[in-house]
């Protein structure tokens, strides 16, 4: 699961409620890894952490191999996110890996 921001002018939304690759884009601070929570190991409300900020987005583990790339279970080492796992194999300004993602996640609505 991976969450987005809610606020249009953030631009994470489409019109009909579906994630934009925004959603799945690597960011400087994330060093090639993609943070994303393991369903089984975690609650909506918590992955969701502010329902009032964020909207929340579900994708297949299998979807994200079908693609070339590779995830990994990784507990965030202080303890604070046990379901915490990272999607790897994309490269800062890919614009064609956040895009297919953002495709095949589908919204969760709480």
């Amino acid at each position: 699961m991976r969450r987005g921001y809610s606020t249009p002018q953030k631009n994470f939304l489409n019109p009909d409620g579906t994630a934009t690759s925004r959603v799945f884009k690597l960011r400087e601070k994330d060093e090639g890894e993609l943070s994303v929570d393991v369903r089984s190991l975690i609650t909506y409300e918590r992955a969701i952490f502010d329902k009032n900020k964020y909207v929340l987005f579900e994708i297949a583990n299998q979807d994200v191999h079908d693609m070339g790339l590779k995830s990994y279970h990784s507990p965030l080492p202080d303890g604070s996110n046990d379901a915490h796992a990272v999607i790897i194999g994309m490269k800062m300004g890919d614009d064609t890996y956040p895009g297919l993602l953002a495709r095949k996640s589908k919204r969760v609505i709480i």
